[in-house]
């Protein structure tokens, strides 16, 4: 069997690749995470991947589905529509493949017709690789028996078109401690991908937990419109005056504002950063001490950190006191010797041996070792990625 990947990187890493073809996945989402905007992703990235989409809808007539699917006009041809709701509403199902069952009757039944569509517009794919999503298990909640049927039925068809089978399902209070249930889910099912969601520093992180197979890495996720990335909420560049602070968060950015009076940064800096399948929000503080104010308010809901220093004048007096809250609060944090390009510059091996502080040398204006420094911070902020779920 192949392995089929996933719209988020990092998630493919943990899984070697992804899933395998044939299987069943249980996309299990906390209240927290919106389950549709995930399933919209993941249909849009295996589109991407050029498969064909059996698209099963029970909880909404196809047409609004079709709302967010990027470039559906286009992609047409390869999206086959399950219609399992127009029955129950006794509206004139639209869809070439359609459930009459009513999702109000006998749920039992429903999921018995449900599986023999399911299985005929698999087929009728004639053998290309598929994924099937099935966008709201949660009407069959308390039905285990059906759906461990309609999950035993679809399978000989999955294997035997290299097709996955994606089923979506909100965490109704299924936890852990909860026993029988949510064991019995996790058992049917070949794989089990939880997204989970917490409050930190004011902000709702969320991230993925792999329970089958039983993965221990968590991964940070958030949900745009270009699909899935791994997020990084806030990323902090400060600094003594004039150390091109702006000029760093411009030039790491894809995008950036920047308030400023007479060249001097005097509010803040923010850019947007995606990069290597991860995005982060960049805010830069101005240099000066009387502006401290902003470094201490950001400090408090950053999750890494430069510390711009000119390499010519490094103020070590001034670095070691901004550094000084960082630490307090456990923030990873890099310093980044600017001006390298200069001949005066002192190396960054130099500064490093002075504050006793990870230093990268960059030329921010011309973006020399720029991207080198956001990979190393993201992969100090992703190593303590225990504020993710303690």
């Amino acid at each position: 069997m192949s392995k089929i990947s996933l719209p988020l990187e990092s998630l493919n890493a943990v899984l070697d690749g992804g899933v395998e073809d044939g299987s069943n996945v249980l996309i299990l989402a906390d209240l927290v995470v919106d389950k549709m905007k995930f399933g919209s992703s993941l249909i849009n990235y295996r589109l991407g991947e050029e498969d064909n989409i059996v698209y099963f809808i029970n909880n909404k007539i196809p047409i609004y589905a079709k709302k967010g699917i990027a470039n559906y006009e286009e992609k047409e041809d390869k999206i086959a529509f399950i219609d399992g709701f127009s029955s129950t509403i006794g509206k004139e199902p639209k869809s070439e493949y359609v459930v009459d069952s009513k999702l109000t009757d006998n749920k039992s039944t429903y999921i018995e017709e449900s599986m023999e569509v399911v299985k005929e517009a698999i087929n009728d794919m004639e053998g290309w690789g598929s994924s099937l999503i099935i966008d709201s298990v949660d009407s069959w909640v308390g039905h285990w028996d059906a759906l461990e049927e309609f999950l035993e039925g679809v399978k000989p068809e999955l294997e035997s078109t290299n097709t996955v089978g994606y089923y979506l399902f909100p965490n109704l209070g299924f936890a852990e401690e909860n026993g029988n249930n949510l064991e019995r889910l996790v058992d049917m099912f070949d794989y089990v991908i939880h997204l989970k969601g917490i409050e930190r520093k004011g902000i709702t992180l969320k991230y993925v937990e792999v329970k089958k197979p039983q993965v221990e890495e968590k991964i940070p996720f958030d949900i745009t419109p270009r699909g899935l990335v791994t997020y990084i909420p806030k990323i902090l560049v400060t600094g003594p005056y004039n150390a091109g602070k702006s000029t760093a968060v411009k030039t790491m950015s894809d995008t950036s504002v920047s308030v400023d009076r007479l060249g001097t940064t005097v509010s803040l800096d923010h850019g947007k950063v995606e990069k290597r399948g991860i995005m982060t929000d960049v805010f830069g503080t101005p240099g000066q001490e009387r502006f401290d104010w902003a470094m201490d308010f950001l400090g408090q809901s950053i999750f890494g950190a430069f510390l711009m220093v000119d390499s010519r004048n490094p103020r070590y007096d001034r670095l070691r006191d901004m550094y000084e809250s960082l630490e307090d609060q456990e923030v990873p944090t890099i310093v980044l010797a600017n001006f390298q390009n200069k001949e005066d510059a002192l190396p960054p091996e130099t500064i490093e041996e002075e504050l006793g502080i990870e230093t990268v040398g960059v030329d921010a204006l011309h973006g020399d070792n720029v991207d080198e420094a956001l990979d190393k911070l993201f992969d100090k902020i992703l190593d303590k990625h225990s504020w993710y779920y303690t």
